[in-house]
């Protein structure tokens, strides 16, 4: 075994490893010099990460979503690395051993967390790897050990390698926040770009994070002279607080919030639907008040929980646990399920109820006195307020009994809880619909009556999508959580002694996420909100709500979304251009119901458009595809449709007024049918715009050069490389901020949003995709 160091001339003389290996302008690629090329599939975990093509390290994925890496390597001109986006365009590259396949992800980073006072950083990517196992942290490095190092830096004869390499050292000594290490043989060493790689064990098969790499004498790597031999790794096997800490994100954007205690650990969870996904969510409690610990993913057979309505929770089946029952808008069953010990699954469900779709708004509690969860419903023709009780039995629920007359569809949302201090009894809530105030019924010792309501809420309460009481900080009182609609901010609301009103809201616990773009269709590009980056707009498929995403410096990522519209899916080809003639973006979509053509016009102040304007009458459903661009010469946006009948393609000229259109006029005959997504843009050198096509048999992209007719086209030509039957939503934009064209697509095999750079070589060729969105 080597001999000690002295650590503190050793560690303070040591050369930097967050430096780029030399230029980046070729391919770049980096491993552990004197290290093996690990057998195929090995150590997948171990990751690239690319700051801005300036400078690359190494890292190592530690959740789906997450990379640590050393924070040396974030570092943009000397200025401290601090919490947020990153500076510099940055991705990550994973589960690809050898950089010259397409094996693996290369990934979005989406923000970066500074540890406060070590060497390292996590990183939160854009789309989540599922598909790579993950390491867990290890016990702590003892002294004679022996580690394994991964990383893709320079090696003794490669300056930019393509392989991930390894190699083995033994731990020479351990600090509170470091540890020594010296390579197991002579060749043994950590080159520049390794920094941030992992040091880890393996037991039984499962490989345990130890460390990141630090700082190195690098010896033997290419380009350095220095003999002496070591290396100094950043801990990371005593970081699990805050490694968890830092991933925890506030509840955010949820439809049909419930509490309950789901978990087994004494603290209420929230569970409620991602509506973008359709998937069902649990956030656990945890002993910090007014905070969630990460969420898990409820499994429960059910892809859709945006079909499941009427979320209400309770100890129906007798067990002690608590149970989940919805009803399903389709068919207007009701549905248990049953809680199980595990706390983050459910049983089979089994159906306790038909004919539910006449009912809404249903609520739980111990109404009735008899210490059986009940459940209170709205009955939509009547108005009236039915509690269904709770049984010995347990599962199906008894006869119900009117508790409240008509005038309950007044009520948008319903909670319950013991809110008014006076007593036991379970109070409900109720958010008045026409006036935004929230009204609280007393329970009473009837059990099937309410008292005199009593305003619990000033108007506004009706910008809430959803609402749920639980006790969430530390005191013996009831709160509510309520979440925003338009944004999807939760706010939450301290019960206070008074038992009527309540204290100042405050955001939960944990910070607030940007999501970015999934879940989209009919996605356009352009300058929305007039800060010169090129923003994404898109309609939420499962729900027709209407998003932007800024545009941001880092070119990779969006900004915090904002919700511009609701109801879009009534509306289908939603194409962008400059069209009123005020030199703002503005939106063209057809509406399904009539098929007119309407005008959402660009404004002043950028974000939401302004009030639509009838631009097309009835007919335009005729139309199976738009676009738009510059095609007959004059400075007015003009309209690409292929008609669906006879494959014909015509061309709307743009006209001076701006919410019109010229006489159509004939710019392909037949067979435009055959071709799937259609793209407009400036893709060889001319002055023209030209379009690209996806065939949709074949898979082949065409390019139809734009002519100085402007309403023809030049020969096609048939554009090298991938597969495009599997991609829609072709968009292009210059987002990654070199000026050259990249092109921004949905992957329908997984629902990824994918960027494609472009290249110096020409507008219609580009670099290997980038996640910048998760998929399904």
């Amino acid at each position: 075994m080597p001999g000690r160091h002295s650590r503190i001339g050793w560690t303070a003389a040591l050369a930097t490893l967050a430096l780029a290996t030399g230029s980046l302008t070729s391919a770049s690629a980096y491993a552990v010099g004197g290290g093996a090329v690990p057998a195929d599939g090995n150590y997948g975990f171990v990751t690239k990460v690319d700051f801005g093509g300036v400078q690359s390290c190494s890292g190592a994925l530690i959740a789906p979503d997450w990379v640590v890496t050393a924070k040396g390597c974030l570092i943009d001109d000397g200025q401290p690395v601090t919490a947020g986006a990153p500076t510099r365009p940055t991705t990550v590259t994973v589960g690809r051993p050898d950089l010259a396949t397409t094996a693996g992800h290369v990934v979005a980073v989406t923000r970066v967390e500074p540890h406060p006072d070590r060497n390292l950083a996590l990183v939160e990517l854009a789309a989540p790897i599922t598909d790579v196992p993950v390491p867990r942290l290890g016990a702590a490095p003892v002294a004679g050990e022996i580690l394994r190092v991964g990383g893709y830096g320079r090696t003794a004869t490669e300056w930019i390698p393509n392989q991930l390499r390894t190699a083995t050292f033994i731990v020479d000594a351990v600090a509170t926040t470091t540890l020594d290490m010296v390579g197991t043989s002579t060749e043994a060493t950590i080159c520049r770009g390794d920094a941030g790689g992992p040091a880890f064990r393996e037991v039984g098969g499962q490989i345990e994070l130890v460390a990141i790499n630090h700082t190195s004498w690098q010896r033997g790597c290419l380009g350095e002279t220095e003999t002496r031999t070591g290396a100094t790794e950043t801990r990371v096997d005593d970081l699990a607080d805050w490694l968890a800490q830092v991933r925890v994100t506030q509840p955010y954007d949820l439809s049909s919030p419930v509490v309950g205690e789901f978990n087994r650990d004494g603290y209420q969870d929230l569970i409620g639907v991602d509506p973008a996904t359709g998937k069902l969510w649990l956030y656990p409690g945890t002993a910090a008040p007014d905070t969630w610990g990460t969420r898990i993913l409820v499994d429960t057979g059910t892809t859709d929980w945006n079909r499941m309505t009427n979320l209400v929770v309770g100890r129906f089946n007798r067990d002690a646990v608590d149970d989940l029952i919805a009803v399903e808008s389709s068919t207007g069953l009701q549905f248990l399920y049953p809680g199980t010990a595990t706390g983050i699954a459910w049983g089979t469900r089994i159906q306790i109820g038909t004919g539910w779709l006449t009912m809404s708004k249903l609520v739980s509690g111990r109404f009735n006195r008899d210490s059986y969860d009940d459940v209170m419903a709205v009955e939509i023709s009547t108005g009236k307020l039915w509690l269904y009780p709770g049984t010995a039995a347990g599962g199906n629920l008894g006869t119900r009994v009117v508790s409240g007359n008509s005038g309950w569809n007044a009520m948008s949302k319903l909670a319950s809880g013991q809110l008014n201090r006076g007593d036991t009894y379970d109070d409900l809530l109720a958010l008045e619909s026409a006036t935004g105030k929230l009204w609280l019924y007393p329970g009473t010792a009837a059990g099937t009556t309410w008292g005199t309501p009593v305003l619990a809420g000033n108007s506004g309460w009706n910008a809430m999508s959803g609402i749920a009481v639980g006790r969430f900080n530390t005191d013996a009182h009831d709160d509510l959580l309520a979440v925003q609609a338009d944004s999807g901010q939760s706010w939450l609301y301290p019960g206070i002694t008074a038992g009527v009103t309540w204290g100042t809201p405050v955001p939960p616990g944990g910070r607030k996420p940007a999501p970015q773009p999934y879940g989209l269709s009919q996605l356009v590009v352009g300058e929305f909100n007039r800060d010169a980056y090129q923003d994404l707009i898109g309609v939420e498929t499962l729900t027709g709500r209407h998003f932007l995403y800024p545009g941001t410096a880092t070119g990779l990522t969006w900004g915090t979304r904002i919700q511009i519209g609701t109801g879009w899916q009534t509306m289908t080809k939603t194409v962008k251009g400059r069209f009123n003639r005020d030199n703002y973006d503005d939106l063209l979509a057809v509406e399904l119901a009539t098929g007119k053509l309407w005008l959402y016009p660009g404004t002043a102040t950028g974000g939401k458009p302004g009030d639509r304007v009838a631009s097309g009458n009835s007919g335009w459903n005729a139309m199976s595809k738009l676009a738009s661009g510059r095609f007959n010469r004059d400075a007015f946006d003009d309209l690409l449709a292929v008609e669906q009948a006879t494959g014909k393609l015509w061309l709307y000229p743009g006209t001076a007024a701006g919410t019109t259109w010229g006489t159509p006029v004939l710019a392909g005959n037949g067979g435009w049918t055959a071709m799937g997504e259609l793209l407009v843009g400036r893709f060889n050198p001319d002055e023209y715009d030209d379009l690209l096509a996806v065939e949709q048999a074949t898979g082949k992209l065409w390019l139809y050069p734009g002519t100085a007719a402007g309403t023809t086209w030049g020969t096609r030509v048939e554009i090298a490389g991938d597969t495009w039957a599997t991609r829609s939503e072709l968009l292009t934009g210059s987002f990654t901020r070199d000026n050259h064209g990249d092109l921004l697509l949905v992957d329908d095999a997984t629902g990824k949003l994918l960027l494609l750079p472009g290249t110096a070589s020409g507008a219609t060729t580009w670099a290997p995709a980038i996640e910048v969105g998760p998929g399904n």
